[in-house]
């Protein structure tokens, strides 16, 4: 498994060792920027898979979801929603005065033009999963299956509890913390298919590469994994 999914990552790879080539499009750069995040998520939930912490890998994994739906979205209609993107500033993070008043101790500047709430898009995660399905078909299908146990992941919610304790039957607590080979195949799967399809919307928005080592690499995951693929863009995995 770890084998075929370094296979996958090195073909992801390719444009980027090669030299980046894109159009000279707004959608053309946000989809190179989001090429590279791709690309450095999926190396890291490589080496944290290889060393055994397949759970604290899905919290990489699922900002690659994140990513893999805003890309998707982006794409049923580049021409506005790419401008949109690259124009957005979170001007609720806290600018390099703040940062150093909160780590001496001193008195942070007051802003103004911090606002309470501010999204690129005042569309939900799930309404852009909605739109993007038409563009990458089985889309909100595939979020329906993993979505939730990644966000169990990243929270800490008490579902998630039992990858972290086991109650015996003679009532002690077995601490969970030592590395392990448990769900290491099918978060390797699932990060696959999320370079692959950011790969395969990339190409979509003007970035010069090749799919088919990409899409070869995803098959042999699955099938390392014992699991069918089929198609393009995302599938539902469960596990």
């Amino acid at each position: 498994m770890l084998s075929e999914a370094k296979t996958a990552l090195a073909a992801v790879r390719a444009p980027l060792d090669a030299g980046l080539e894109v159009d000279d499009a707004p959608h053309a750069l946000l989809a190179s920027i989001f090429l590279v995040r791709s690309v450095r998520n999926l190396a890291a939930v490589l080496v944290l898979c290889e060393a055994g912490w397949a759970p604290e890998a899905q919290t990489i994994l699922r900002a690659m979801v994140e990513d893999m739906v805003t890309l998707a979205y982006v794409s049923t209609d580049p021409e506005k929603l790419a401008p949109q993107w690259l124009a957005f500033e979170n001007r609720r993070l806290p600018d390099a005065e703040e940062l150093l008043a909160a780590f001496t101790g001193g008195e942070a500047p007051q802003r103004e033009d911090r606002p309470r709430y501010e999204r690129w898009t005042r569309l939900s995660f799930k309404a852009m999963a909605e739109r993007a399905d038409d563009v990458v078909p089985g889309l909100t299908e595939y979020l329906g299956y993993v979505y939730p146990i990644l966000s169990d992941r990243a929270h800490g919610n008490t579902s998630a509890s039992g990858m972290y304790l086991r109650m015996h039957p003679d009532g002690a607590l077995e601490p969970l913390y030592l590395p392990s080979g448990s769900q290491v195949a099918i978060t390797l799967c699932n990060a696959v298919t999320a370079a692959y399809t950011t790969a395969e919307r990339a190409r979509s928005l003007g970035v010069s590469l090749d799919l088919g080592p990409v899409e070869d690499a995803e098959r042999r995951v699955y099938e390392a994994c014992g699991l069918p693929v089929s198609g393009e863009g995302a599938k539902p995995v469960d596990g």
